[in-house]
């Protein structure tokens, strides 16, 4: 335990240190409150000064325009003395108006009649004098500026002072010059110089009368101070006195004006002087309080550190058990050499990694030991000693390298991965893991990702099956309302469902393609195509859409191109129809020009180009960043104006960047954007050329032979779709809801094509398709086409595999059916009967059942 005398040495020092800093906190306290009062009486001093500046400014312009008024009222006056009354008021008015303090300025007798007045009163009347004060106006020698105790004026209830100087008008007849000031604007002109808060300003009478003051204090205008001013004061120096407006010491600074009996005294309240005294003295001695705390405590802690530390000596044996038995409950093997690489200290999950070593470990043991061991272990056949040696050799070189990390497979399988540093004092600490374990819980990790990626594709099949079923009921039967008679409203109805039906239809797309990139699940065709083909059908597709903005479409393209270039032509299009339909959208004059170009790419292959510029709104350079993020657009009045997803150009970059090419954008807000499209591709021989899939399918002269069909789908809306859709094609068909009525259908009838849906109860499409491939003769070799919302690859795939034929995505539309029917069926016929607008017939003898 700590000494006595430590003890005492400690406390002796703090208190000295504490003396010291209350010592010094009284001193601060002290020269901050003559601070505080210096301060108060600097400005209590500039204030009065100010205050008399602006007063005696107030009082001469007064007292010059009523000295100047003899001369100014010559014209009013006649030769024999009398004076013009409404001429003079003229004169009075104009010479009183440039003066903004006062209130009315007029002319009086020696009997307190009005001869002419601004606004006070008619010519005649009694003027609204003390006579006292009018008598000792007149008869001030020599004439002075004298001013009125304070007033009430009856027209305005304001508080005034009348200012008076006798004047003598030519013929020798003396008056008086009354001007009147009200005290609310003879206190702004007091106002300006005050601090708010901090100072008052009284002005007064040598008497003590108070004529204003700043606070205007009501009750107190017109009545004498109750303490008198001490003369001694008017030298303009802050002495401490009385408050003049109220009890308690202030600061208090009088100055004379520059007319007889008026002074200005500015009072600065000691608890206004003292207040950012008080509140410095409470931040010093708080701090002063802090800082003996802080002392306190640090004596105490350096107490309590050296008792511990005392007590640590005593407890050194106990500490070391402790170290132990944490090692001894590390997952890890531990191992800790000295700086002559000799053991210092081990866990028991060391010697179960390696039990060859335990017999051999002990404290002092030499590392080189251990190594020796550890080779007769792992090589005990090895008569010439060559792998031992070379093993030993290399062991001890990366331990002694202070820098070690290594693995080593043990016999059952086992790795152990092994790190070595050195100490600060050149010793080394090892640490071992079996990282068996660690691989097999990456390996369920793996698995875990890897089901949950299935259930996201399963997800994703599903919501494709899920939006797109009730949305081919609804396209479908909007095209089948069209083509009855309709008048003109009810087929502008239909063509907006239709336009918003195909927006749903593109945002599904766009959400599943989004979908399926992140999941990694997107997967490029490698198929032959003309790609100047490609770009005039895509600038065609879209003329119409120009068009009716009044924008201009120009396709530039080289005079010599690739007749054929390798590449998913599909995802191609995708992302050509993005970029020009986004150019159409957001140009509202001008014209969108589409470059097309080759070139030779990094990697040896021909680089289709293309370049995509229009005239449109632009974008801004901050948005530019995060164009070709999803969900993105240029802000939030574009995505009002112009509508879309925002996923667009998101998708797009995935696309390009799948296809190993690159996509990019310069843009001038208000003058338009270039959007610049590379992707490298393989060029094909000619005798590859695919047929030309944009050409419209037409039936041969012989293909006039209606199809007998079987229709296997369970929703109820989609069966009427697809019924009417036959109807119209001309071919006979029977609508069964599941996969077992199929089979049984198919069984035991001939049919020269099933439509097949890919999820129905009880027997799926794809069950239903190999049970019927299965059949004997040509029943087995009918006809399959997929008709299913199910089109993601892997669902392209397995009904491949199911053995059908084609597949036809929802929503379906006459033209696709009938297509895909030319390709499965060369005897299907086009649309024979009723002509674009008929009402399709019922069709004859065909089930018509649901399960939902």
């Amino acid at each position: 335990m700590l000494s006595r005398r430590n003890v005492y040495a400690i406390w002796c020092t703090a208190a000295a240190f504490i003396a010291v800093a209350l010592l010094g906190a009284g001193m601060a306290v002290l020269e901050q409150r003559a601070h505080a009062l210096d301060s108060a009486r600097s400005g209590a001093e500039q204030v009065a000064g100010a205050a008399e500046a602006a007063l005696n400014r107030a009082l001469i312009g007064v007292d010059a325009l009523v000295i100047e008024l003899p001369s100014l009222l010559a014209p009013a006056q006649a030769a024999d003395g009398t004076l013009d009354a409404a001429l003079a008021r003229r004169i009075l008015a104009s010479a009183a108006g440039p003066n903004l303090l006062m209130r009315d300025l007029a002319l009086i007798d020696a009997d307190g009649h009005v001869l002419a007045a601004v606004r006070s009163a008619a010519p005649g009347a009694a003027a609204p004098l003390d006579p006292a004060f009018r008598r000792s106006a007149l008869a001030h020698v020599p004439p002075s500026l004298l001013v009125s105790e304070p007033a009430l004026d009856e027209r305005s209830s304001e508080r005034v002072l009348y200012l008076a100087r006798a004047v003598t008008l030519g013929g020798g007849q003396s008056l008086l010059a009354v001007a009147e000031l009200p005290l609310p604007l003879l206190g702004a002109v007091m106002a300006p110089a005050v601090e708010a808060g901090r100072y008052e300003v009284t002005l007064e009478r040598d008497d003590g009368l108070l004529l204003d003051s700043v606070p205007q204090i009501e009750a107190s205008i017109g009545h004498r101070l109750a303490t008198a001013l001490d003369p001694r004061t008017l030298s303009g120096r802050a002495t401490t006195a009385t408050r003049r407006l109220g009890a308690g010491a202030a600061l208090v600074a009088a100055r004379p004006l520059l007319y007889a009996r008026l002074r200005v005294v500015v009072a600065a309240p000691a608890d206004f002087a003292l207040a950012p005294y008080r509140h410095e003295a409470r931040t010093t001695l708080a701090a002063t309080a802090a800082l003996v705390m802080l002392t306190l405590a640090a004596a105490a802690a350096i107490q309590w550190q050296m008792t511990r530390l005392a007590r640590a000596r005593s407890d050194s044996h106990r500490d070391k058990a402790t170290l132990d038995r944490a090692l001894g409950a590390m997952a890890d093997g531990f191992l800790l050499c000295d700086a002559e690489d000799r053991i210092v200290a081990w866990n028991e999950r060391y010697l179960e990694m390696f039990p060859w070593l335990r017999p051999a470990v002990a404290a002092g043991v030499p590392f080189e030991r251990l190594v020796e061991i550890a080779a007769q272990a792992l090589y005990p056949v090895d008569p010439l000693g060559r792998q031992r040696g070379a093993y030993a050799e290399q062991r001890l070189r990366q331990h002694r390298s202070g820098y070690a990390t290594r693995e080593q497979e043990l016999s059952g399988g086992i790795v152990i991965h092994s790190i070595e540093r050195r100490t600060p004092d050149g010793g080394i600490v090892g640490v071992f893991r079996d990282i068996t374990r660690s691989e097999r819980e990456l390996a369920a990790a793996k698995e875990a990702a890897e089901a949950a990626n299935a259930a996201k594709s399963q997800f994703l099949a599903t919501m494709s099956h899920e939006m797109r079923t009730p949305l081919n009921g609804v396209l479908g039967m909007n095209a089948l309302l069209r083509r009855t008679p309709l008048n003109e409203a009810q087929r502008e109805y239909a063509a907006t469902i239709e336009s918003c039906g195909q927006a749903l239809l593109v945002l599904i797309d766009d959400i599943l393609d989004l979908s399926k990139i992140e999941a990694g699940r997107m997967e490029l065709e490698s198929l032959a195509f003309d790609p100047l083909r490609l770009v005039q059908d895509s600038v065609a597709a879209l003329r119409a859409r120009s068009l009716e903005k009044g924008l201009t479409l120009e396709l530039q393209a080289p005079a010599a191109a690739p007749s054929l270039l390798a590449g998913d032509v599909n995802r191609l299009r995708q992302v050509i129809f993005n970029l020009l339909g986004n150019a159409i959208k957001f140009t509202e004059q001008g014209c969108v020009t589409v470059a097309l170009a080759f070139g030779a790419g990094a990697d040896g292959r021909t680089e289709f180009r293309l370049e995509v510029v229009d005239t449109g709104i632009g974008i801004a350079p901050e948005v530019l960043p995060r164009l070709f993020e999803r969900f993105s657009q240029a802000d939030g009045s574009t995505a009002r104006r112009f509508g879309g997803s925002g996923l667009g150009l998101a998708i797009s970059r995935k696309l390009v960047e799948l296809m190993g090419g690159t996509i990019s954008v310069a843009s001038e807000l208000g003058v338009g954007s270039r959007f610049g499209l590379r992707v490298p591709l393989d060029v094909v021989d000619a005798a590859q050329r695919p047929p030309d899939a944009a050409a419209p399918w037409a039936p041969t002269a012989d293909a006039a032979t209606p199809l007998r069909i079987l229709v296997a789908e369970d929703n109820e809306v989609n069966q009427l779709v697809i019924a009417a859709m036959l109807d119209h094609l001309g071919h006979e068909h029977v609508v069964v809801g599941d996969g077992v009525r199929a089979l049984e259908r198919a069984r035991d009838e001939d049919w020269d094509c099933i439509l097949m849906d890919a999820q129905m109860p009880q027997m799926d499409g794809e069950m239903a398709a190999r049970a019927i491939r299965d059949l004997p003769g040509a029943r087995g070799r009918v006809a399959i086409i997929a008709l299913t919302a199910n089109v993601m690859a892997q669902n392209l795939r397995a009904y491949d595999a199911a053995g059908m034929d084609d597949c036809v995505a929802k929503p379906v539309s006459h033209a696709t059916l009938a297509a895909a029917l030319a390709r499965c069926c060369p005897r299907a016929a086009p649309a024979a009967r009723g002509g674009a607008d008929a009402v399709p017939a019922r069709r004859a003898g065909g089930e018509h059942r649901s399960s939902r």
